[in-house]
């Protein structure tokens, strides 16, 4: 039987680089399954070239906030096992969302558009 985990220990280098892995993977996961359901029609024509028709944009975009969100949840959720300097990150959801490395809360998504992240 596995010891439970003091949750008034804190989070340790290794709970925290696995953390983002976990979410870095599902993130990668979520697009790519996004991505093998897309259909010709899922385009249009514009100056530039082929780009994703806004109902797909609003998809990828919500993804990415869907992610952030559980991520968000998770830090609510171990709160008191972080530092005092982390958990005023957590009290500053923009802050939080920041320390991401989404920088003004905008996601350059590499597809010809962002997302603004809440």
């Amino acid at each position: 039987m596995a010891a439970e985990l003091d949750q008034t220990q804190p989070l340790t280098a290794d709970e925290i680089h696995n953390g983002i892995q976990n979410m870095k993977a599902d993130l990668s996961s979520r697009i790519e399954a996004w991505g093998a359901t897309l259909k010709p029609e899922d385009f249009e024509r514009s100056w530039t070239g082929r780009s994703l028709n806004k109902q797909k944009r609003q998809e990828v975009c919500g993804i990415f906030q869907t992610v952030v969100d559980d991520t968000y949840q998770l830090a609510v959720e171990n709160k008191s096992r972080l530092s005092e300097a982390d958990q005023k990150q957590i009290d500053d959801r923009n802050l939080f969302i920041q320390s991401l490395g989404y920088k003004n809360n905008i996601v350059d998504t590499q597809m010809g558009f962002n997302c603004r992240l809440r």
